[in-house]
């Protein structure tokens, strides 16, 4: 049975590592969801021996697990194409996970407010590896194509908006141990981790926000605001982003990003997390 590679080596953004030696890791289980990780928005169908070139297994061992994921509907099979594909029992699987996320209850109509307002996408994600997923996302009611990724979109951490709100807004420790997780040495003064890291949370700390160094969309900025206490043991992080069409110069910064802060601070009084912080500055 072949070596099973560390996710993060192959997938980029996805957390967990297969450690052959753990005897508490169920490897078969493990190769299984290693091998359910191969498919995202790129990847939306794969052969067996392209999943193995991924993962490092064995043909054999790939056509066991694709086989017995899709008898459990995880895993769908054309039989046209002899590709698989991701099964409906994933979505069934993360339902309840994101149907009994308090925050998103709460959250949703005031994130759909200021998109209306502000003609722009405002988002929650957690983290997840060296990337950020979305859990929620509101577009502009009046908005025909709206632009905007929907839940389970995957973004990076280190340089847009809502990757860097979200380290910026960890307490140190936490901060310290996951960027040490994820990406080793990111601190070291050659790298360029180090330099996002410390521009986030200097913005975090002047402003309670934070800008985007790459905007992913193509003529849109965008803003990013962390919550300040956890929610069920998770740690948010909010974004919102708008087309350079409707921004005045300089707006994201002066309007879009403390109507977001504002957003944010009332989810977390209506959460009862809210902490006071008047030590901002807004240009």
């Amino acid at each position: 049975m072949g070596r099973t590679r560390a996710a993060g080596t192959f997938v980029s953004g996805k957390v967990g590592s297969i450690e052959e030696t753990d005897p508490s890791l169920v490897l078969t289980l493990a190769r299984g969801l290693v091998v359910l990780n191969c498919f995202d928005k790129r990847r939306i169908d794969l052969s067996n021996k392209e999943i193995a070139e991924l993962t490092g297994l064995s043909k054999p061992t790939v056509s066991r697990i694709t086989y017995t994921l899709a008898k459990f509907g995880f895993l769908h099979y054309s039989d046209r194409m002899h590709r698989y594909s991701l099964g409906l029992a994933v979505l069934a699987t993360a339902h309840p996970l994101l149907s009994h996320m308090k925050i998103k209850q709460i959250a949703r109509p005031l994130m759909q407010q200021m998109a209306n307002e502000v003609g722009g996408a405002v988002s929650i994600g957690m983290q997840f590896g060296t990337q950020m997923i979305y859990v929620e996302s509101c577009a502009p009611a009046a908005s025909v194509n709206p632009v905007m990724a929907g839940v389970g979109t995957q973004i990076p951490i280190y340089k847009t908006a809502m990757g860097r709100a979200y380290l910026a807004g960890l307490p140190d420790v936490v901060r310290q141990q996951l960027l040490d997780s994820i990406t080793p040495g990111w601190d070291r003064k050659d790298s360029p981790h180090l330099a996002h890291v410390q521009e986030a949370i200097e913005q975090k700390n002047k402003w309670g926000f934070c800008l985007a160094t790459d905007n992913l969309v193509k003529d849109t900025r965008s803003v990013g605001v962390p919550m300040q206490s956890q929610i069920d043991d998770h740690y948010y992080a909010f974004n919102c982003g708008v087309p350079v069409f409707r921004l005045k110069s300089n707006q994201i910064q002066s309007e879009i990003g403390p109507r977001l802060l504002t957003v944010v601070r009332d989810v977390e009084m209506a959460l009862g997390t809210h902490e006071l912080d008047t030590n901002r500055q807004f240009r």
